[in-house]
């Protein structure tokens, strides 16, 4: 290491000792040593008016020379840590938020045009739509649930990445469009009060409570 060092020396420069051990693991006699968050590298000596000559004292680099700066607020080497977006960047991410704005504005106006438009009855296609886009957001466990209880034919299908698995919502797909009008209703229906009727446990309250009241609506027995 020294002879690393004694170089720089001649110069009249004394380099800093660095260590790649974070501050939080820094021994407390450790006092002229640097620890990793308490500098920022520079490209090249001169950088910044801050830069100063610094070895490193450990690791696999041992002995190397770099240059470092220490000024917190350093023009040039803040942003290594605290990123400052540039005058054009932030141009650009306000035209972006703008352009999200606007979208979520067209998005509202569509949804506001197409409910004005829904007929009294939903068409058939609307109503299969309705079903899957439910079905859709249940989640796999709840999928599972279903396809047991409709004893769907569980075939496995290979993924893109090689492993293979049950496509739920390709299956529910199907089975959707062959059901007949009042089996689609049903279907919606179970959807609703999805889970295990017979579990009662906090994340089950709300289809549990939901069971019940159908149940009694329709006078099932529940249990």
């Amino acid at each position: 290491m020294q002879i690393q060092v004694k170089p720089l020396e001649e110069k009249g420069e004394k380099p800093l000792r660095v260590s790649q051990a974070p501050a939080w693991q820094a021994n407390g006699d450790a006092k002229d040593v640097l620890f990793e968050g308490q500098y920022r590298k520079a490209k090249a000596k001169g950088e910044c008016p801050n830069t100063r000559a610094a070895v490193l004292i450990d690791g696999k680099g041992a002995g190397s020379i770099f240059y470092l700066c220490q000024t917190e607020k350093c023009e040039v080497h803040n942003r290594v840590t605290r990123y400052q977006p540039t005058p054009q960047e932030q141009a650009q991410r306000k035209r972006e938020a703008l352009a999200e704005r606007v979208e979520k504005l067209s998005r509202v106006r569509i949804l506001e045009a197409i409910r004005k438009k829904l007929p009294d009855a939903l068409s058939r296609p609307d109503l299969e739509m309705v079903a899957l886009d439910y079905f859709r957001r249940l989640g796999h466990d709840n999928h599972r649930r279903l396809s047991n209880l409709y004893a769907w034919e569980e075939k496995k299908s290979k993924t893109s990445w090689g492993a293979e698995t049950v496509d739920y919502e390709k299956i529910a797909a199907a089975a959707v469009q062959a059901m007949k009008a009042a089996d689609l209703h049903r279907f919606l229906v179970v959807c609703a009060l999805r889970g295990n009727p017979s579990r009662k446990t906090r994340t089950s309250r709300g289809p549990q409570r939901d069971t019940r009241s159908t149940c009694q609506r329709q006078q099932w027995p529940f249990e």
